[in-house]
This record gives C-alpha cells, sequence and structure tokens, in this order.
C-alpha cells in the first residue's frame, strides 16, 4: 500500500480531494478525509489503533459521513458511468413516492445522486448507513422468521415491479439496526463505538424494530410487462445456478430465486438445528430446473402457509448451532435464559 505525506493511501485521495465539494452538498467526511488533515497519533505516545482517525475503508469507493442538518451518519459509495445510469434509474423508480409508501418495498433508500466534479459520468450514491443483515448474528426462531419474511416480501414486490436484482446475495442484503444500536456504532469497525472509546453495545433483533434491505443494483435488470424476460448476462456473484454454469441465456427473475435459496440455505439450514420446516420451501427455490423454482409470489405464499404453523412459543427460543458441544449448549442457554429473565423485568 502506498501512503503520502499525511499517513492517507493513494486510494483514498479521491475523498479528500471532494471534501469540500461534499461539505458543500452537507455531507461531511471523517476528519482523516480533511485535506488538511494530519494524524493525530503523529509526534504522541498514542496507540495509532486506538485513534479513529486511523481507520481506513474496507471498500476504496464507499465511505461514511455525516448529514450535517441531521447529525445522522450516511454511507456514501461512488459509482462510475458504466453502472450509474443503470443502477440511478432502477434505484429512483424503486424509491419512488408512489412505490416508496409501499410496507413490502426493502430496496434501499437513495437520499440523493450527486454527480462527481471531477470525474465526468461518475457519481456520489447517498445512502443511510446499515450493518450487514447477519452481523450480530442471529439469537432466536423469531428472528429468522422475521428476516425470511421480509426478504420474500421485498423480492415480490421487486419482481412485481418488473425488476430482477439479479446479485441478491448475502453480501447485498442490510439491516437498519438503528433500533439495535441506540448509541450507534463505527461505521468500518462495527463492533465498536463511533468513537473507539468503548464497545458497541446492542441489544438483540427480537427485541428491535429492526428492517431488511436489498442494496447494489449495479446489474439489475428492469422489465417491462411486453419484454421478454430472458437475459445472456452472466455477471453476479452467486455462480451456482445451472444456467449459469452453462452459460446459457436465462430468467433473470428465476437467477433471484435460486439465490434467495442457497442464501437461506447457506446462512440458516446449514448452520442452526430446529429449523427443518425450511427444507421444502429451500429445495424449491434451489431447483436445477429454472422451470420448477417457485415465482417470488408462489415462494411469498409457500412461506406464508410454513409460517402460519411455527409455534409462536418457539420465537424466543434459542437457535442451536449444528455441532454444538455440550459445554456450549450450557453456556449459550444460559446467556439465553438470562436475558429472558431481563426481557420479561423490562416488560
Amino acid at each position: 500500500m502506498v501512503y503520502d505525506e499525511t499517513c492517507r493511501n493513494t486510494s483514498e485521495t479521491r475523498w479528500s480531494n471532494n471534501y469540500y465539494f461534499l461539505q458543500g452538498k452537507g455531507y461531511v467526511l471523517r476528519p482523516r478525509y480533511h485535506p488538511i488533515w494530519t494524524a493525530s497519533w503523529l509526534g504522541t505516545n498514542r496507540n495509532q489503533d486506538y485513534c479513529e482517525d486511523s481507520v481506513i475503508p474496507n471498500l476504496p469507493h464507499i465511505l461514511d459521513a455525516t448529514q450535517r442538518t441531521t447529525g445522522q451518519t450516511v454511507c456514501i459509495k461512488w459509482i462510475r458511468q458504466a453502472y450509474s445510469e443503470n443502477e440511478r434509474a432502477i434505484c429512483e423508480y424503486l424509491r419512488s413516492p408512489q412505490l416508496s409508501l409501499d410496507s413490502t418495498n426493502h430496496c434501499v433508500e437513495v437520499i440523493e445522486f450527486i454527480p462527481d466534479p471531477l470525474v465526468i459520468g461518475a457519481c456520489y450514491l447517498v445512502m443511510p448507513l446499515l450493518r450487514p443483515f447477519n452481523d450480530p448474528e442471529f439469537m432466536v426462531m423469531g428472528e429468522v422468521v422475521e428476516f425470511i419474511q421480509q426478504i420474500l416480501d421485498g423480492l415480490h414486490f421487486m419482481h412485481k415491479h418488473g425488476v430482477a436484482h439479479r446479485d441478491c446475495v448475502g453480501l447485498n442484503i442490510m439491516m437498519d439496526a438503528s433500533t439495535m444500536y441506540p448509541n450507534g456504532w463505527h461505521a468500518i469497525l462495527r463492533n465498536r463505538s463511533p468513537d473507539l472509546s468503548d464497545l458497541a453495545n446492542h441489544c438483540d433483533r427480537i427485541d428491535a424494530n429492526v428492517k431488511y434491505f436489498f442494496i447494489d443494483f449495479g446489474i439489475s435488470a428492469r422489465f417491462l410487462p411486453e419484454q421478454q424476460r430472458i437475459i445472456s448476462d452472466l455477471r453476479g456473484r452467486e455462480q451456482r445456478p445451472p444456467e449459469l454454469v452453462a452459460g446459457i441465456p436465462h430468467d433473470p427473475f428465476k437467477i433471484d430465486m435460486a439465490i434467495i435459496g442457497y442464501l437461506l440455505d447457506d446462512n440458516f439450514y446449514k448452520i442452526y438445528a430446529d429449523l427443518h420446516f425450511l427444507s421444502p420451501l429451500i429445495n424449491a427455490l434451489k431447483a436445477d430446473d429454472p422451470a420448477r423454482r417457485p415465482s417470488a409470489e408462489e415462494a411469498l405464499a409457500a412461506w406464508n402457509t410454513i409460517r402460519r404453523v411455527i409455534d409462536q412459543a418457539k420465537y424466543y427460543s434459542r437457535l442451536r448451532k449444528h455441532g454444538e458441544t455440550l459445554s456450549e449448549a450450557l453456556l449459550n442457554s444460559s446467556l439465553h435464559a438470562f436475558k429472558g429473565v431481563k426481557r420479561l423485568v423490562a416488560s
């Protein structure tokens, strides 16, 4: 990694070069990106790891900022022309005033698009700060049930309006965890407080009004009702669907169904015990023959049937991982029971 005289790496230059521009648009970047910033640990005996301005972004094209009018932390994504027009058009369509009123809309809100003054055809996409859908991990069955409900609702919403996401893998599903983390969290070191002075305290999902969102519509496709829903583009992080393996033209909506099937299998069914009720749905979603996969509407209907027979008393039951040892089971059960007592006292 190459660093300049201020201890920033060269991939961060874009952000510092546009510091005042973004500030003028209402977004203040962290001190590290101020044009005349000097590292706070230089010339001191402070440990760099405990200095907030030592933290670099995980991805060079994504950074957090503070919205001046609200004081809220937002996420800013820099996108190139090759993706920006498609992504921008789809995001603006899915979050249009009329569609935003739909409670089943789980597409990320885009606060605004800001053209990059230094790069023709590029822009900054401003969104709320979100967390990965599985960070922290799920604790009780009801949390899994709610996640699946929202994701299938959101997928049905997109498909109903002619949009195939095409890359709805786990990395592109995030959650609004503001109710879980009342004091916030650091945008990059997510287990720490915003100033790194402490751990980021949080409650479990089951005790918060968590909402999940699909993000990253860079390769998404929108179809009008009269258009044939077949594409030849093979891009996407999930490459297990047989039609992608074969490299043949395919229905992107059925690709979405397979991707969600793999996601539920990999992140829930294979990890936690007591989720046997998911098996029929996952198998249908993952069917090798795209024609045998349910549509988003059919998958949602099947899930609603499954959900009705899940015992409500099990919503607060602890999720047990496959292969959990006896000592792990005793410890986790004790912690779960303690949380249950606190929950009763608080209610």
